[in-house]
């Protein structure tokens, strides 16, 4: 864990915060001293949650689990109310959770359509949109969303994903002009290919079509680290980046250049 304090005695909602990309943000803000609260969507994931808290607990930090959809408006509200009744503050949302389920152009239903809209744009907005009203209050707050790089590069089986995530630079560019006066940050993250569930198992289906094994190319990581994501967000969250709002930071690997 980082041995910097520049989170101490904030809190900080990180959304999917318990396994994936969220594992690694959650560990590195709770080493800067933050207490971070781990918002899980359904109870079979809670488990995640505890073990990231167990985790984060035997190195000294502080964080607390709560359980949310946060593709459904109304626990979103009831959610963000009693964290700030537990924990008496706000001061970071890191919109992490999102879902890509696999499906080509054709085969998108609309049900499918609506869900990814609903998980990757609508709920960081509503999220945000609550959170901001607590941060609005002590004039100061940080919103970093977790997008991607193939928001600007395509790719394949992804135009619902990609739509949503599109959507969600849109949101942080406009959000940011919006919330400025209120001292309030809100920048997003544009990762690339870190080694998660959903992309160790994309890495295995191309090795099959291809019959032979992926290797990196030379030079930088080929593939990122849950907390590479977690230094990155670690940074905008901070008062090291207050003068930094409404910009798409890319931690990737390179993967927007190449």
């Amino acid at each position: 864990m980082s041995e910097s304090k520049a989170l101490a005695d904030r809190v900080v909602i990180v959304t999917g915060g318990g396994r994936g990309i969220g594992s690694g943000i959650s560990e590195v803000v709770a080493g800067a001293g933050a207490h971070v609260a781990i918002i899980y969507p359904v109870e079979s994931e809670e488990v995640h949650a505890k073990k990231m808290i167990q985790k984060i607990e035997i190195a000294g930090g502080k964080a607390s689990s709560y359980l949310c959809d946060i593709g459904f408006q109304d626990q979103i509200e009831s959610t963000v109310a009693k964290i700030h009744k537990d924990l008496g503050r706000i001061d970071g949302l890191v919109n992490n959770a999102g879902i890509c389920n696999f499906a080509a152009f054709f085969e998108i239903t609309p049900e499918n359509w609506h869900r990814h809209l609903d998980v990757n744009l609508s709920g960081p907005f509503f999220l945000s949109q609550a959170v901001a009203r607590f941060m609005k209050e002590k004039g100061k707050g940080a919103i970093v969303n977790i997008s991607t790089v193939s928001a600007f590069r395509g790719g394949n089986k992804q135009v619902h994903y990609i739509s949503s995530k599109g959507g969600l630079n849109g949101l942080t560019t406009s959000m940011a002009h919006e919330v400025k006066g209120f001292g309030i940050r809100v920048n997003a993250i544009l990762c690339g290919g870190v080694a998660t569930d959903i992309n160790i198992n994309q890495r295995a289906e191309q090795e099959a079509r291809d019959g032979k094994p992926y290797v990196d190319p030379p030079g930088v990581r080929g593939r990122g680290l849950p907390t590479d994501l977690g230094n990155a967000t670690l940074f905008l969250l901070s008062d090291a980046s207050e003068w930094v709002t409404g910009s798409l930071v890319a931690v990737d690997g390179g993967a927007l250049i190449s």
